[in-house]
């Protein structure tokens, strides 16, 4: 789907998704020309949507109008809803009078304004005019404060319709949520919010003795703290690393980033009994915010008008499909899963969805649900229920191009024969297959109701386009998974091999396929090239399906994917397919070695359709085989790849999280066994991480299994490199990111700021003096740290009325030197503090430690510039009396030079 206003193109900023090195809609801006001289006109993207039957023709032009002109910036408070509300109230009172008070060419300028269809005013646009924001001091201040607010976390730039569809997820705390296409980021870290909740509050109440659920909305039973978790994926390594950027600023424990390929994502094993079913983790809510044309974003992504062909979303169709599908069956009974595009295209949208409920065996198994509650001020169209499939076709080489429209299935097969008849070598697009089209008529009970769909146009309250459909699991479902030829084909090759090295007490394999090829498809078309396929999945145009065997979903839903994404990953990474090994079990039978969907051997690879009704099955999640055989079985070490990240849980007697936690008083309650470190060997180094009871049991359970773990959880301590460490009891520092998780269960090292004057030191001077005997211009800090012995503290800001007063309330980390004390915050953090409190644009931060440093530096040069002088000035006083050695010269005399 197309992205936000962080996403770009066809994700919102992005290039429409075509051909190789495009991924998910990306690629460089390529135009030549300026900006504004690019014509917003392309014949073929108006006649689609003007004929297609999507909007009456009056309405019609009123969108398109709306389609060529820029669109309005958008900005969205975020955090928690107390810290969001507080910065918004910053902005208003602060910014928006001055902006208001400001004309231009005699007219008043339009401030920044709310966004009706959100609640709380947490989501604002503008339509100001860059020429204005760069001439105007209102203008330039508020965009430095919104630069400020961004890189700190309180604020996110993001389209207006990109904040929609985790709002239609309708996620509490404690829920379990999986956004399967998440990069950058802007709408899982909408998703985590929500399962945040309040919390910090609670926790509070926790840590008090109070009941922390006074509401009995979400689940705050880990002592106040919400249950969930986010588990957010991206299929590309670099962009998930966005994604870690733009959620770390979240301070969110209860997050898991991955990269995998989201329509064959793999199963997330959980623990079991021993010699018990396999578990895996199925979610309360999923987002399944797909790769798609983009061309509902052409108001800022102006490669959309240029490039735009109808074989963008047919090339598509399948990619998104097959991502729904997995969706689905990732989805608990009962739980929601979001589809969404940037997309107006319905062939990327109603059809998806009317595909996937049929492959699922209809609407008494997944069902869509009726939206009009949600965001009940949002501006909105339904969903189609008729529309037109629209192609192109040319002679080979590009000759004579023609443009269709199709009503149905049958209307394009027949007009495919009739071209076969008269122009054989007349091509159509080999993408279009049956789903592409509107479901065939069907009994009221059995009828698809599309219009539940929901569609937003840009001229309805100036966004750009957006597609959104929810449905909810009601059963447990048998997918017709849709996979391409070629992968049939490695499965075949690979069953072959498989069976040769099989050994002897195995389960027999009882695949079975069915292949299917979209009507008058040339024969170079139908079974692409591995490469082609591995570089661009979406432009395979031949399908093929899996037939599912009939057991329970819970073991072989979850087992048939792990299966496929194990093969897809062997096709991908050559280097890292697994091999069949002999675990050495002393007078053991020999037995395959398995380790999980990425390490899984050849013939676990192909245990997609295995009968296993009568055989007992393992943990591992394959059919078991003799006890005797198994008990030997050891798990096969992954292959490392540049892109590995370790994550070893440290034990809950740990000696150095012992010493810390009880330097900072920490109460029992607090949990010892969920902190974490990122190195092979387990060692406590530099970083010490947090994170969630459920994400300890993910990563524990998973990571030797073939997971691709990108992060997890929050930096707690950083240790702190000083000459006097063996003088500090805890030579470790609280870091921003975990210090509000830890603060309320902490006795000791606390002191509280309750003077803004103060706190504005301790942000304008780094290292501000505070010695041992004498005095200090710290107040109240320096009056409590004055007692306490070296290392890290906790500076604790209360929220508080008045003009003294703080917004909101803060956790600090405060590091006491021997004769100094230092704010443990950035000078980024800093400049962002000292404007949203102090409203200082340019504040002069000092650093009293460089300062010393350069006047120690300054004196030295001085002295031994003196040390020099006065050897000159010797030197030159004995020439004066001794002469040189070129002859006795002295004050009057003069040298006679020979010619």
């Amino acid at each position: 789907m197309a992205r936000d206003g962080s996403n770009g193109g066809g994700r919102g900023g992005r290039k429409p998704f075509r051909g190789k090195g495009k991924g998910r809609g990306g690629g460089r801006d390529t135009r030549s020309e300026p900006y504004e001289d690019i014509k917003r006109e392309n014949d073929y993207y108006e006649s689609y949507y003007s004929q297609g039957g999507f909007l009456p023709e009056d309405e019609f032009k009123h969108m398109w109008k709306a389609m060529q002109t820029d669109l309005p910036n958008s900005f969205r408070f975020t955090g928690t809803k107390s810290d969001a509300l507080a910065v918004r109230e910053i902005f208003k009172q602060r910014y928006i009078p001055t902006i208001t008070a400001v004309t231009f060419d005699g007219l008043s300028v339009e401030p920044p304004r709310p966004v009706e269809a959100f609640p709380d005013e947490l989501v604002w646009d503008m339509t100001t005019h860059k020429k204005v924001i760069r001439k105007y001091p209102p203008f330039k201040e508020f965009q430095k404060f919104l630069v400020a607010e961004a890189a700190s976390g309180n604020i996110s730039r993001q389209e207006v319709v990109s904040m929609i569809p985790p709002h239609f997820l309708d996620v509490k705390p404690g829920m379990v949520v999986l956004d399967m296409c998440a990069a950058p980021g802007s709408k899982s870290a909408q998703l985590a919010e929500m399962i945040h909740g309040d919390e910090e509050e609670r926790v509070i109440k926790a840590a008090n003795n109070e009941s922390p659920n006074i509401d009995g909305e979400g689940d705050y039973s880990d002592d106040g703290r919400s249950t969930g978790l986010l588990v957010a994926n991206d299929t590309d390594y670099k962009r998930a690393g966005m994604l870690v950027h733009q959620l770390k600023r979240l301070d969110f424990p209860n997050l898991i980033v991955t990269q995998h390929d989201a329509s064959i994502y793999p199963s997330i094993e959980l623990p079991n009994a021993e010699g018990g079913r396999p578990q895996y983790l199925k979610f309360d809510r999923i987002l399944a915010d797909v790769p798609c044309s983009g061309d509902g974003t052409a108001r800022k992504n102006i490669n959309v008008w240029s490039k735009w062909t109808p074989k963008d979303g047919l090339g598509l169709h399948n990619l998104q499909l097959r991502i729904l599908n997995r969706g689905l069956q990732l989805l608990k009974k009962g739980g929601r899963i979001v589809y969404s595009t940037c997309s107006m295209n319905p062939v990327e949208n109603e059809a998806v969805i009317a595909a996937a409920i049929e492959a699922c065996g209809g609407v008494s198994k997944v069902q869509l649900v009726d939206c009009s509650d949600h965001l009940p001020k949002l501006k909105r169209k339904p969903g189609l229920n008729t529309w037109k499939v629209f192609d192109t076709s040319t002679l080979p080489g590009g000759e004579d191009k023609k443009a269709h429209m199709f009503s149905s299935w049958d209307r394009f097969v027949n007009a495919k024969e009739k071209y076969d008849a008269k122009e054989p070598v007349r091509q159509f697009s080999s993408k279009i297959t049956q789903g592409c089209f509107p479901p065939t008529a069907a009994s009221e009970e059995r009828r698809i109701p599309l219009e539940r769909c929901v569609r937003v146009y840009p001229h309805l309250q100036d966004t750009g386009g957006f597609f959104i459909a929810v449905l909810e699991k009601l059963d447990d479902i048998k997918v017709t998974q849709i996979q391409n030829a070629t992968n049939a084909a490695e499965l075949r090759k690979m069953k072959a091999q498989s069976q040769s090295a099989t050994p002897a007490f195995a389960q027999p394999l009882n695949v079975t396929w069915t292949e299917e090829q979209p009507t008058g498809a040339a024969p170079s078309e139908a079974t692409p090239s591995l490469k082609h396929k591995l570089e661009d999945p979406a432009e395979i145009g031949t399908a093929k399906r899996v037939k599912v065997g009939e057991t329970e979903e819970q073991s072989n839903g979850d087992a048939e994917f792990e299966a496929i994404s194990s093969m897809k990953r062997k096709l991908e990474n050559p280097e890292e397919s697994a091999t069949v090994k002999r675990a050495k079990t002393g007078d053991t039978a020999p037995e395959s070695a398995v380790s999980g969907p990425e390490g899984q051997d050849a013939q676990a690879a192909l245990d997609v359709d295995v009968d296993m009704t009568d055989a007992k099955p393992a943990p591992n999640g394959s059919t078991a085989a003799p006890a005797r055989a198994r008990e030997g079985t050891k798990l096969r070490p992954e292959n490392q790849s540049q892109n590995k990240e370790y994550f070893e849980y440290l034990p809950s007697d740990d000696p150095t999280i012992a010493d810390i936690l009880e330097f900072f008083g920490v109460s029992p309650r607090f949990p010892r066994d969920r902190f974490m470190v990122k190195n092979k060997e387990g060692l406590v180094l530099n970083k010490i991480y947090y994170t969630s009871a459920l994400a300890k049991t993910i990563i524990s359970q998973n990571k030797d299994r073939g997971m691709k773990f990108i992060h997890c959880g929050v930096v707690m301590f950083v240790s702190h490199k000083i000459k006097d460490k063996d003088n500090v009891k805890a030579p470790w520092r609280l870091q921003n990111e975990g210090i509000r998780i830890l603060e309320p269960w902490a006795s000791k090292r606390i002191v509280n700021c309750t003077s803004k004057k103060t706190l504005r030191k301790l942000l304008i001077e780094m290292f501000p003096k505070l010695p041992k005997d004498g005095g200090h211009e710290l107040a109240e800090v320096g009056d409590q740290l004055i007692k306490m012995e070296i290392g890290c503290c906790f500076l604790r800001i209360e929220k508080s009325e008045g003009d003294d007063g703080f917004p909101f309330r803060m956790v600090l980390p405060l590091w006491r030197h021997p004769g100094s004390a230092n704010l443990m915050v950035d000078q980024n953090d800093r400049k962002a503090m000292l404007l949203r409190l102090f409203n200082e644009n340019e504040p002069d931060i000092k650093n009293h430690v460089v300062e010393k440093q350069k006047a120690e530096e300054e004196e030295a040069k001085r002295l031994a510039d003196d040390v020099v002088r006065k050897e000159v000035e010797s030197e030159l006083a004995e020439a004066e009396e001794e002469g040189t050695e070129y002859g006795q010269i002295g004050k009057g005399d003069e040298m006679e030079v020979d010619e």
